[in-house]
């Protein structure tokens, strides 16, 4: 038979194992909601990188044709055929 000290000593154990647990429920509970914040975040920040990159690569397109016409309109002397080249486009 246990005696009276060893089941007191069972109880408490038990006892502390399962605050322990559920302590530990509880902290796996935490992180699982902040995973999934942390996951949501991450899939709106791709989102708005997507939305970026096309951003950047119109803007470049555009850069580009500016750099363009700037050469273009450097490269005539005379005011009047900047002119017409500008309103030929």
């Amino acid at each position: 038979m246990v005696s009276l000290m060893g089941m007191n000593e069972i109880i408490w154990e038990n006892e502390t194992l399962r605050k322990q647990y559920t302590k530990a429920m509880e902290t796996i509970t935490k992180l699982t909601r902040k995973l999934e914040k942390l996951e949501n975040e991450n899939k709106i920040l791709q989102e708005q990188i997507e939305k970026l990159k096309i951003q950047n690569e119109n803007l470049t397109k555009q850069v580009k044709v500016l750099r363009r016409a700037i050469e273009i309109a450097s490269s005539i002397d005379d005011c009047k055929k900047q002119e017409i080249n500008l309103k030929k486009s």
